[in-house]
């Protein structure tokens, strides 16, 4: 499950205030928070397994482009499900086989393409990928980094701060109705 903010009462608070008192406002809160939390999952994401920084790189944000918006999201947002990235940021994320979160379905071992890992090997001293692949199989997998999820969890702070600034910019948008 995504991990989310609700802010409590917004609803009402639409309701009362229209799109045009609490619009801007809501889009810069989401925005404040959307960036905070992808350069915490950005600071927190290993590299992927060439040592470009794809992974790293593709770490975005979106907000909800309506007159009110009611969310962003945060994640790997340009990598097509099943792509090879998409399956490198889930395994980063989650972890792999018996090493991965429970409550995340795996295999009980986690054996990755060692030709996938040749260039992250010889870079790192290794003889070939499948020297590394070997290891995390003998290992059960890949034990995960929570990149996303710890990225979210260190913005909290900052986002608390936002939603101070969200109440105190609708505020200053009241008085100059």
């Amino acid at each position: 499950m995504p991990a989310q903010v609700r802010i409590e009462g917004l609803e009402r608070l639409l309701k009362k205030l229209g799109p045009q008192l609490i619009g801007k406002p809501l889009e810069d809160f989401w925005k404040r928070s959307g960036i905070a939390v992808q350069s915490a999952a950005r600071e927190r994401a290993a590299r992927d397994a060439h040592d470009t920084g794809h992974l790293v790189n593709m770490i975005q944000y979106e907000v909800d482009k309506r007159e009110v918006p009611l969310w962003a999201k945060v994640g790997m947002l340009n990598a097509s499900a099943g792509s090879p990235l998409w399956f490198k940021a889930r395994a980063m994320e989650y972890g792999t086989g018996r090493q991965g979160d429970p409550e995340v379905s795996h295999k009980s071992g986690h054996w990755p393409p060692g030709a996938a890992l040749d260039v992250w090997a010889s870079r790192h001293g290794f003889a070939s990928g499948w020297q590394v692949a070997r290891i995390i199989g003998k290992r059960g997998g890949l034990k995960p980094r929570k990149f996303l999820r710890g990225g979210f969890e260190d913005s909290l702070n900052k986002i608390r701060g936002y939603l101070q600034q969200l109440g105190n910019d609708i505020q200053a948008a009241w008085g100059r109705r």
